[in-house]
């Protein structure tokens, strides 16, 4: 190496590696800007008596200018990801209408003779204090929605109202956190991909994020701070992290797993319909796809003749931080049902727990909610919220293709229970003479290592089975995986859990009831021959892994499945596991499929 290209290595900046949560999957690669959307300090200064009238005119008018420009951007948000999303957008138009907190900012000018922005900073910081402390989600959001939208009053009150979005196409932003209207303004400013060092994957930020498909990591610690103006950074959607500075090397690679990745949204989602689901000796394997929000993908999986067999319904609250009315939910569960029409849609119940809710529904802080009061059992508690899903459900059923799915059952009883209730929902419709499907099946999911166990006793209750390999994982190994002490101990190959999901798909053979599979475990190449040879035929995963996982199905044998899986029972630890199926797919399917 000469010199001069040794001096240009080295003057290279090391390359940092930021960890966060994943808010929206893809790959951003760009040079960045730091994104101010704060409050500024401002000074405080004294009124004359005179000038009372004119500073509450000043305030009432910026709060309208304020809220000219959050419609115009709930116009936006309504035209590219739909009403459902646009509703984020109310919560800060109330606060606006709030004509307490405005009388009380006048007053507080009125009486201490000072500047309405002094003053209604002021006011503000009061409210975002609290609201932060607290653990409440809704709250926390609406402390967001609070701050978003005093920033926007604040900005038309100090004439320093201006949108830094606007000028920095193809860059990527940063921030300590975006409001929902201005990840509408990221997309429609053309900016690939945000970070920022608050926040968490189902906040409105989050939401409207993944709608859109724009690359996003948020709750990155030390990001400001570590990353400066200017910067190329790549912001990685997929495993949740921001590199700073990266590489040549590291740049060429994500180059190249983004070109992939185009590859597939323009081309593979396109040819779905032109691939046999089926293996190499003719053996038929019905593949489905996990969603969580409509978007543009979803009409490319239908006309490839895929299903749903996952549909996460709680976007539907956390869009608002409040339960849609009956009539809602049946337009948007109706619309999911026409677009992948004549296709299953796999409709699971809100799957809320204390970590989510708020207000009345927000009954006690846990410390651990992924195993507290969350699933069936929020259900069974509050049968009103119940209800009206169910109702809503079965009124969108008319075309026979919905499929209900209950979340965290662990015995018989809740099961019949819930059957039960949606058995007097039916029959509330058949008195309204409301057309529904009178067969519409109801299932569950096999998340709960309690409910492997006692799969052939609860088939009698349900019409199918999903396994939810992600949470069975976690509570038959008491590992959190988002605890990186414990993290390395999170291991789907271990043969404990092996053994449960074995006997989810054995209870079902045997007792006629299907089963599918719709976690993580189901998306991983080395999974698929296993989860076959064990009797698997239905896999769910998430859209950008359909093309591929069919792909491996078309070139596997059942015979020679069965003969791994057999090979596999006999190894005691996770990583001898994983080491023969490794080998194994290597050597059978070709190390070019291997992804996950």
């Amino acid at each position: 190496m000469t010199s001069a290209a040794a001096r240009t290595k080295s003057s290279h900046p090391r390359e940092i590696r930021l960890r966060g949560a994943i808010a929206s999957p893809g790959i951003a690669i760009a040079r960045c800007f730091k994104h101010d959307v704060g409050i500024r300090i401002v000074e405080k200064r004294k009124i004359s008596a005179d000038a009372v009238e004119g500073e509450i005119q000043r305030l009432r008018d910026a709060m309208l200018s304020a809220r000219e420009e959050i419609r115009q951007i709930q116009f936006e948000a309504d035209r590219v990801v739909g009403d459902a999303m646009a509703k984020i957008f109310e919560a800060q138009l109330m606060i606006l209408d709030d004509e307490t907190f405005i009388n009380s900012v006048a007053v507080e000018i009125a009486r201490q003779k000072l500047n309405a922005e002094f003053v209604y900073q002021r006011q503000i910081q009061r409210n975002l204090k609290s609201l932060r402390k607290s653990n409440d989600s809704y709250l926390k959001e609406m402390a967001n929605d609070i701050n978003a939208t005093a920033a926007k009053v604040f900005g038309f009150l100090v004439g320093r109202h201006s949108n830094k979005l606007v000028n920095n196409k193809n860059k990527i932003a940063l921030a300590e956190e975006f409001s929902p209207g201005e990840i509408v303004l990221i997309n429609k400013y053309g900016i690939p991909g945000y970070a920022t060092q608050v926040g968490g994957s189902t906040s409105h930020m989050a939401l409207i994020a993944k709608s859109l498909s724009i690359p996003a990591v948020v709750g990155v610690s030390g990001l400001l701070e570590r990353c400066p103006d200017g910067a190329t950074v790549i912001v990685d959607g997929n495993r949740g992290e921001v590199i700073v500075h990266p590489s040549e090397e590291t740049l060429s690679e994500y180059k190249a797993e983004r070109r992939k990745r185009r590859s597939y949204l323009s081309k593979e989602l396109q040819g779905l319909g032109k691939l046999e689901h089926t293996t190499k000796d003719g053996t038929e394997v019905e593949i489905l796809a996990n969603l969580e929000i409509p978007t543009d993908v979803d009409q490319s999986l239908a006309s490839g003749n895929i299903g749903v067999g996952l549909y996460r319904t709680e976007f539907f609250y956390l869009a608002s931080m409040k339960f849609p009315s009956e009539a809602d939910q049946t337009r948007i569960y109706s619309e999911i049902a026409r677009t992948f029409f004549p296709n299953p849609v796999t409709m699971r119940t809100f799957d809320l727990g204390s970590d989510k809710t708020t207000g009345e529904y927000h009954q006690i802080d846990e410390d651990n909610p992924a195993m507290g009061w969350r699933g069936i059992r929020f259900h069974l508690d509050l049968p009103r919220v119940f209800r009206t899903q169910i109702k809503a459900l079965l009124r969108a059923s008319e075309f026979r293709n919905i499929r209900i799915m209950l979340p965290m059952v662990s015995s018989p009883s809740e099961l019949a229970k819930a059957r039960r209730i949606i058995n007097s929902v039916k029959r509330e419709l058949k008195a309204e003479k409301i057309k529904y499907d009178p067969d519409i099946e109801v299932g569950i999911m096999v998340e709960v290592p309690a409910t492997a166990i006692m799969a052939e006793s609860l088939a009698r209750h349900a019409d199918f089975f999903s396994v939810g390999t992600n949470d069975l994982i976690q509570y038959a190994l008491a590992v959190d995986r988002g605890n990186k002490k414990v993290a390395k101990l999170y291991r789907e190959y271990h043969p404990g859990v092996l053994r449960l999901v074995d006997m989810t798909i054995k209870a079902g053979i045997k007792t006629g009831t299907p089963v599918s599979l719709c976690g993580e475990m189901a998306g991983k190449s080395l999974s698929v021959p296993l989860l076959l040879g064990m009797g698997l035929r239905s896999f769910s995963v998430t859209p950008p892994r359909v093309p591929s996982l069919i792909k491996i199905i078309n070139r596997l044998d059942i015979s020679a499945c069965e003969e791994l899986t057999a090979r596999v029972s006999e190894l005691a630890t996770a990583e001898k596991i994983e080491a023969l199926l490794l080998d194994w797919f290597t050597r059978n399917v070709g190390e070019k499929y291997l992804e996950g």
